[in-house]
């Protein structure tokens, strides 16, 4: 697990992150909701970003410690929380092996977070590991998809410089960009690998500046992460297709719970 070019668009990140995801209003009240539930021993954000989720429930009073492996996200971060006089424990860290020295009620890898982790060593490495930061019963929330075969064969036979155009919106500098995506499919290790295209535009609509950021994650089948969760000691309390809780069909939002028992060797 790298980088994935978050740092390159860490200033941006807030301004287009609504374009992809739109409303973020059933995000929020999902996560109050398991907050309210789960989260009395203290909440840990992990791939937090610039504090999209972390940030309001600061805001409400939850006890949040947050983390992200771009350091530039974070700084990101810190910026909002001294605007806002908020309270937050931050630190730069990677899901996989991240250590510190204390136990949660609940953890969320917001969104696709957990998609990053591009073999299923690293996703058994994570699990187990925050299943080491939760306190006995406590609670893990994260979003997959199952994958989906038409469209991988359609990205098994294309070039990773063929782009397509995906959104356009307004940066940090007020400037329009736009935003182009290319993937190319590995059936075999059943990664997706990715690249997203930001090109700025001028007053005359001419591209003034390009950045390309890599972004990579794996295809992880439900029936595969029903394994995982149960060999890395967790059961599944929910799964959910979306923010407003309807059956899981192609979209999981899992919320599981460190079951008691040994941690696998």
């Amino acid at each position: 697990m790298d980088l994935h070019g978050f740092d390159q668009v860490a200033n941006d990140y807030d301004y287009f992150l609504p374009v992809f995801y739109g409303n973020s209003n059933d995000f929020e009240a999902f996560h109050f909701s398991l907050a309210d539930e789960y989260g009395k021993d203290g909440i840990l954000d992990i791939a937090c970003g610039t504090g999209a989720l972390a940030i309001p429930l600061a805001r409400a009073g939850h006890d949040i410690t947050a983390f992200d492996l771009s350091a530039l996200m974070i700084e990101e971060m810190k910026k909002k929380l001294q605007k806002e006089n908020l309270q937050v424990e931050l630190f730069v860290a990677n899901m996989i092996d991240f250590n510190i020295k204390r136990q949660f009620s609940l953890a969320i890898i917001a969104r696709t977070g957990f998609m990053y982790l591009l073999t299923a060593k690293e996703q058994r490495q994570t699990l187990l590991n925050i299943r080491e930061h939760l306190t006995d019963g406590g609670v893990l929330t994260f979003n997959t998809f199952q994958p989906h075969p038409i469209e991988q064969a359609a990205h098994m036979n294309v070039s990773i410089d063929e782009y397509h155009l995906r959104a356009e919106y307004i940066n940090h500098e007020g400037k329009k960009e736009r935003i182009s995506k290319s993937a190319t499919y590995d059936y075999i290790t059943q990664v997706m690998n990715g690249s997203w295209k930001f090109e700025t535009l001028d007053s005359y609509g001419n591209v003034s500046d390009t950045r390309v950021c890599t972004q990579t994650t794996r295809h992880t089948y439900r029936q595969e992460m029903e394994y995982l969760f149960d060999l890395c000691g967790y059961e599944i309390l929910d799964v959910y297709n979306n923010y407003v809780c309807d059956t899981a069909k192609d979209n999981f939002i899992w919320v599981v719970r460190k079951r008691n028992m040994e941690k696998p060797e």
